[in-house]
């Protein structure tokens, strides 16, 4: 496989998270300087007129990348609504990724999907030059032991892996000729009630057996907010922000606080604002978090945040 391949990358945003996929383009390019590639963007709904001016302006600083969009909002549309049982942090976007290999030109033989809520830190050919059996109709990261065998139990799959579809390379010859999207989507409008993780249980129920493994180090699902959930590893390529962790929210340890403004500030989404941490959880680990870096000010403002909305929880249990 030659250097000068095209890379194609695909990624499926709302308006909202656009900025975040535009902080995980940029450290793409940044560690990987011998491909063109080319960035197909799905999108739910119009993006605002900021937004498209961002885009517009990467594609013309940037002269071996570019940026395409494409709007599958009707798609979306025609599906139903996700679970009442989903977490209520997904909305119908994570639903894009069915159909953005369907709608890709038939020149493109395959494309790496990944989710906004991740970053590059490893040139990304690593994962474009591997060699995927043709048999197999993706690629990607199996959930470890425990985790995967509840979601294969809830299932009822009948293999023993349940992957994350944060991160695949879809074989687009494949994913056509056996009309992938249309599969997985039927599936979908059948069971979505029964799918707590809508677009990843669907495509695990359909493709079962056709997913082929691939290392971790592709899809490195850690926490950026939890020291003992940085379970990084020396040649990771893609690092995969899982659950309500986010590395755009306030808080984060003081190693992933550094490593993600260090590439928030070398995009043109320099101007981002971090977010408050909004539960529990990530309160006492943002107070954690902030008495790490010795800003004892912050720390106290979270612990004191902690302690108010468990008091709050406690007399709203109490006189229930």
């Amino acid at each position: 496989m030659v250097n000068n391949e095209i890379i194609h990358i695909a990624l499926g945003v709302d308006d909202k998270y656009f900025a975040y996929a535009g902080i995980l383009m940029t450290s793409i390019l940044l560690n990987s300087f011998d491909n063109e590639i080319i960035f197909h963007v799905a999108v739910n709904g119009t993006l605002s007129d900021e937004n498209i001016n961002r885009k517009n302006k990467f594609n013309n600083i940037y002269k071996k990348a570019q940026i395409k969009i494409y709007d599958l909002s009707q798609q979306i549309k025609d599906l139903p609504n996700l679970s009442a049982y989903t977490d209520k942090r997904f909305n119908k976007s994570i639903l894009l990724r069915i159909f953005i290999p369907k709608i890709l030109p038939d020149t493109i033989k395959r494309v790496i999907y990944l989710d906004a809520d991740m970053l590059c830190i490893d040139n990304i050919n690593f994962l474009w030059k591997l060699n995927i059996p043709y048999e197999y109709i993706i690629a990607a990261c199996p959930y470890k032991e425990k985790n995967g065998q509840k979601q294969i139990k809830r299932l009822g799959l009948q293999t023993d892996k349940y992957f994350n579809s944060g991160m695949m390379m879809i074989n687009l010859l494949a994913w056509k000729k056996y009309n992938i999207t249309e599969i997985i989507s039927d599936c979908y409008k059948k069971f979505y009630e029964f799918f707590l993780l809508p677009d990843q249980d669907a495509i695990n129920v359909v493709l079962q057996n056709k997913i082929y493994t691939i290392s971790y180090k592709f899809n490195r699902m850690i926490a950026a907010n939890d020291p003992t959930l940085d379970l990084r590893e020396k040649g990771d390529i893609l690092l995969h922000f899982v659950n309500d962790s986010k590395p755009w929210i306030k808080g984060n340890t003081p190693e992933m606080e550094r490593l993600y403004k260090y590439y928030v500030a070398k995009s043109l989404w320099s101007d981002i604002k971090f977010i408050e941490p909004e539960t529990l959880e990530m309160m006492l680990l943002a107070g954690r978090n902030y008495e790490e870096k010795r800003d004892f000010e912050r720390a106290a403002y979270y612990y004191g945040n902690t302690a108010k909305k468990l008091m709050i929880e406690h007399l709203k249990y109490k006189y229930e």
